[in-house]
């Protein structure tokens, strides 16, 4: 990830296609569909936006209602997003950014730059600003799929396993809570009720270190080792940090599409909140939101010690409910 003030990310990729195709794919609501959104609307006149411009653009179970900032043809591109994004369980929350978009001929290709900006100086600004320099890191990558061999890879690039989990890369504020080193981990913001995570016994303030025997340092680590998992089947070892004391449990992760965030069916935004909405009110009972989610080891929840932490202290068992003997928390929203 290319470093930046945190109050902002910036994505760069060089395309070999012809100018104006770059900018019909990402200024104009037509092109969007082709490798971006799943429908798209505009007020104003879709083959020329112009200032003033709204566009609501839907990415699946994110639904972005954006105003057009300046356009510059063939130039640059600038959006003021306002997107709502929806958790498993059918909640909805709003976060805003301006999000612009540079072309620059160069040499037979052309340098696409785009920039995130607005972030909020928070832990949830933070885990906003990470989520989304690796969805366009994908999306420009499917892009230049499309541009350069019409080959439109959404579905293969974003349908990777899911742990149900919101997480981000572990700061200061984290690590003085955890003992984790910044920059040491994957801090667990929330966890969703009956997802894969749940089932395995994690547990929101808990700290991801490695998954599958890999370093997960980051939130671009975390990602990367995950959707290595994509096709696989099988049980995944999970090394995490809880109140200082490392433990691993092993986990099922989760493909359903509607987790995923994929809109196969072009469905509307509301359609999928009531869809989801009633998914969970139908399965909290049974505790199957998620599917795959049971410990492939003892067919209930598990998390247990590693050995390092366990030949420092007491070898009883934080199979069912950690250290607290309490069930884990709950949450809305992520990976």
């Amino acid at each position: 990830m290319i470093e930046y003030p945190t109050d902002r990310t910036r994505n760069i990729t060089y395309l070999e296609a012809a100018p104006e195709q770059v900018w019909w794919s990402v200024a104009t609501t037509e092109g969007t569909n082709t490798y971006l959104t799943y429908s798209s609307s505009t007020t104003g006149d879709p083959s020329l936006p112009k200032a003033g411009d709204v566009y609501t653009l839907n990415y699946g179970d994110i639904e972005n209602q954006s105003v057009v900032v300046e356009s510059i043809p063939g130039r640059r591109f600038v959006l003021s997003d306002a997107y709502q994004s929806l958790a498993p369980d059918g909640k909805a929350e709003t976060f805003y950014v301006n999000t612009s978009f540079d072309l620059e001929p160069s040499g037979g290709f052309v340098k696409l730059s785009l920039q995130v900006q607005g972030f909020a100086d928070d832990t949830y600004g933070q885990w906003l600003r990470e989520c989304l320099e690796m969805g366009w890191r994908r999306s420009l990558m499917n892009l230049k799929s499309v541009l350069e061999l019409g080959l439109d890879l959404r579905t293969e690039l974003f349908s990777y396993p899911r742990l149900g989990v919101t997480n981000c890369t572990v700061n200061k504020e984290q690590s003085r809570e955890s003992g984790v080193s910044p920059g040491g981990g994957n801090y667990l913001l929330e966890v969703f009720p009956n997802s894969p995570a749940q089932k395995a016994g994690l547990r929101a303030n808990d700290v991801i270190l490695g998954i599958g025997g890999r370093a997960t340092a980051t939130y671009g680590d975390f990602v990367r080792v995950i959707s290595s998992y994509s096709g696989k089947k099988g049980p995944v070892s999970v090394r995490f940090s809880r109140n200082g004391r490392q433990h691993e449990t092993t986990v099922r992760l989760s493909v359903e599409e509607q987790f995923t965030g994929l809109n196969k069916e072009s469905l509307s935004l509301e359609e999928i909140k009531k869809r989801r909405e009633l998914i969970a009110k139908s399965r909290s009972a049974s505790g199957a939101i998620w599917s795959g989610a049971e410990n492939c080891e003892t067919g209930e929840s598990g998390a247990r010690e590693t050995k390092e932490t366990r030949d420092t202290r007491d070898t009883r068992d934080t199979r069912d409910t950690g250290e607290t003997g309490e069930s884990g928390e709950s949450g809305e929203s992520g990976a």
